[in-house]
């Protein structure tokens, strides 16, 4: 084989897959990522601002020309590295680990190197905060396997995973002492979706013609019963409302390049805009239960025809528990790019932690690499700027709460499965050139005073066997008829 794998963009999805096949198969020797590094040149625009130069950039705007098609590197111009570039690492590791009977195996794959050059180091994470660690040293040699005895303390409840580090002993020519050049995540036992929820608290609510309110726990609440929105959610004495856009369905994303090539914008194009003005058909209050109270809304979105219903279950303790539900069946829709809701919040928002995979950006066919933790960052931190072209970027799957705060108040999203999440200022509209590619840079972003938080369901893959044609792998496609997801709102 030789081309197998396309790096331009947000791209590098189903990598492992591949890897996985040359690997095992003994008539396969591998073949080649195209290509190392971005073919940008640095230029100046008229303003005399920097920027990696593509396309018909140096005077050629109006000739021929293929955009950014030869900046498809792991690394860019600049030689950073592209998010992918650890999820290659990763893949590509001479040190395979397995767990089976409280034993760590370590296969070494090196063909001349022993392990005695590595030392070991394993962490313990209990709901994603390490609660024990340790290290090792091991005398493999080259094709040969190693046990490691392992005593894990699990026997308070919780999820746990176990982290298995490999850093050199000494510097060479090329890789300096202490540099991870392998790591394997494990789950070992617990599972977050499962454990009990608080939900105590005293729930009063009202109606007042089309207007409903509510208020527990010192938050307060409301709700349009026309519009069937929340038009209000924020702690009792502030002035203004947590969220500036509060929770709509979101089923699109800025196309990657991978994207223009399969043609998404213009093949996946009715879900554009299907989340703008959607029919409201009806909106039920239900009674008040145990735990509190729902409110259905049952919508039409025009633009595809389908229906879709969101039901906010107002808590006893002030959270709001959201579920979405679309149902495509019977109609000739195309794929999602994405099944999620959208959440803006004031820019002010900037503080970010979440428990799922990270740190870098991933997504579904690519985050082998990205293990499951607890993580902290600011959200102007959170766009790929390395990206020659702006596109989609700053996905994180698995992810089972996410946290943004502004130093006083914190706003948390708690997913009841898995959820794929991004907090960015720059939404995708502002970064859509349309239905073909546009000589747009990222140099000309600009990040607004807001954070728009996608929380999502699942998201496409990126894919990565071509940018010219070729799909993500079909298991990382969004084509199921029906989808339906839940996650709970908090604030403290």
């Amino acid at each position: 084989m030789c081309e197998y794998s396309h790096a331009m963009g947000n791209s590098s999805g189903n990598f492992k897959e591949y890897f996985d096949i040359m690997a095992t198969s003994p008539k396969m020797q591998g073949g080649c990522i195209w290509d190392w590094v971005d073919q940008g040149m640095t230029t100046h625009d008229e303003n005399g601002v920097e920027y990696l130069a593509f396309g018909g950039d140096l005077g050629g705007k109006d000739l021929p020309n293929d955009l950014n098609f030869c900046a498809n590197g792991l690394v860019n111009s600049n030689r950073i590295p592209q998010p992918a570039m650890h999820e290659v690492k990763k893949v590509y590791q001479y040190i395979a680990f397995g767990f089976e009977n409280n034993k760590l195996i370590l296969k070494n794959k090196y063909v001349y190197t022993g392990l005695d050059n590595f030392n070991f180091k394993w962490e313990l994470l209990k709901d994603g905060e390490k609660v024990q660690s340790g290290s090792f040293t091991a005398n493999t040699q080259p094709g040969k396997q190693t046990e490691i005895p392992m005593v894990l303390d699990t026997a308070e409840a919780g999820e746990y995973y176990l982290n298995v580090f490999a850093y050199t002993k000494q510097a060479t020519d090329l890789i300096p002492a202490n540099h991870e050049l392998a790591r394997e995540e494990f789950k070992i036992s617990g599972d977050f979706f499962t454990q009990a929820k608080d939900n105590d608290g005293k729930l009063n609510f009202k109606k007042k013609g089309n207007t409903l309110t509510f208020e527990a726990n010192g938050v307060t609440g409301s709700f349009d019963l026309v519009k069937g929105v929340l038009t209000g959610y924020k702690k009792q004495g502030d002035k203004e409302e947590t969220m500036s856009g509060f929770p709509m369905p979101y089923f699109w994303r800025a196309p990657t390049d991978n994207d223009f090539g399969n043609e998404m914008p213009k093949k996946l194009a009715v879900w554009k805009n299907a989340h703008l003005n959607p029919v409201v058909q009806a909106v039920t209050v239900g009674k008040k239960a145990a735990e509190g109270f729902p409110v259905e809304v049952k919508y039409l979105l025009k633009e595809a025809n389908v229906p879709y219903t969101v039901t906010y279950f107002v808590q006893n303790n002030g959270d709001i528990k959201v579920t979405a539900s679309l149902d495509k069946t019977g109609k000739d829709l195309p794929e999602l790019p994405r099944f999620g809701m959208r959440v803006v919040l004031p820019g002010t928002y900037n503080d970010l932690e979440y428990y799922g995979r990270g740190p870098w950006e991933n997504y579904t066919d690519r985050n082998v690499s990205s293990f499951v933790g607890t993580y902290k960052d600011k959200v102007t931190n959170q766009f790929t700027w390395t990206y020659i072209r702006p596109q989609e970027s700053g996905n994180r799957t698995d992810a089972r709460w996410i946290k943004l705060g502004n130093g006083s108040n914190t706003l948390t999203v708690t997913g009841a499965q898995p959820l794929s999440f991004s907090a960015l200022n720059i939404s995708p509209e502002s970064i859509d050139p349309g239905q073909e590619k546009l000589p747009i840079h990222s140099y000309q972003v600009h990040p607004e005073d807001k954070v728009y938080l996608h929380i999502d369901l699942a998201q496409r893959g990126v894919g990565g066997d071509n940018s010219w044609g070729a799909l993500p792998h079909a298991q990382y496609l969004l084509t199921q008829p029906s989808y339906s997801y839940s996650y709970t709102m908090s604030l403290f």
